[in-house]
C-alpha cells in the first residue's frame, strides 16, 4: 500500500479480528441491522454521530478534526456513558486525543491540505495498522444524500476528487481485500460481505 498511518502516541484495545466502522451516511440505520443480524463477533469504531446508534460498546472513535473535536473528545464518555470506555484517535498530537496517528508515504503533500480522504478511510488506514484481519464500513457509502440523524435531509456532504481517488487508489492495493463496505460507492470499490 502506498499511503499509510503510523502511531505516534497511544496504546490502543483491539479485543477481536474484526473491526465495524459506524459513520453518518443515510444507509447507517439499514447497514447495521444487516451486520448485526449476522453475528458476527467485532470491535467497533465510531465516526461522528453514529456512536448514537450503535447499540452497544464503541472501542474507538475517530475525528480527523482533532482541533474542532476537543469538546467531543471531552465529552464523549460522558455523553455515552453505556459506550465506554472509548479509545480516541485523530490525526495529529493533539492532547485531548488518546491516540495520534501521521500518515506516511502520502502521494499529496499533507501541508498543502489539512485531511484528502474521509473519516472512513483514515479510520480504515487505522484498522489494518492495529491488525485487523477484517473491516466492515456502515454508513459509509460516499455519496451526497444526507445523513442517517436528519430524515428530511436530501443533500449531505459534497466529497472532494482528492477524497473519491483515495478511495480508488486504496481499492487497486492488497489490503483492500480486507475491507468491506455495507452500502454505496465503498461497497461497489471494495464489495459487501457475502
Amino acid at each position: 500500500m502506498s499511503e499509510e498511518v503510523t502511531c505516534i502516541r497511544g496504546k490502543y484495545p483491539k479485543e477481536s479480528d474484526v473491526l465495524l466502522i459506524t459513520a453518518d451516511g443515510k444507509t447507517l440505520p439499514d447497514d447495521l441491522d444487516l451486520f448485526l443480524t449476522k453475528g458476527i463477533v467485532h470491535d467497533v469504531m465510531c465516526i461522528g454521530r453514529s456512536i448514537r446508534l450503535y447499540p452497544g460498546h464503541v472501542h474507538h472513535y475517530v475525528d480527523v478534526d482533532a482541533d474542532a473535536g476537543k469538546w467531543v473528545a471531552d465529552n464523549l464518555e460522558k455523553n455515552h456513558p453505556a459506550r465506554g470506555p472509548i479509545f480516541k484517535h485523530t490525526l495529529g498530537d493533539v492532547p485531548w486525543f488518546d491516540g495520534a496517528w501521521e500518515i506516511t508515504n502520502c502521494p499529496i503533500n499533507s501541508e498543502d491540505i489539512l485531511w484528502h480522504g474521509s473519516s472512513a478511510y483514515f479510520g480504515a488506514l487505522i484498522g489494518l495498522a492495529m491488525g485487523y484481519e477484517n473491516i466492515v464500513l456502515a454508513g459509509c457509502p460516499m455519496d451526497s444524500k444526507g445523513h442517517w440523524y436528519n430524515p428530511d435531509e436530501t443533500w449531505g456532504p459534497r466529497w472532494t476528487m482528492e477524497t473519491y481517488q483515495v478511495w480508488f487508489e486504496f481499492a487497486a492495493t492488497p489490503e483492500s481485500k480486507r475491507v468491506k463496505s455495507l452500502s454505496g460507492y465503498t461497497k461497489q470499490l471494495l464489495g459487501g460481505l457475502d
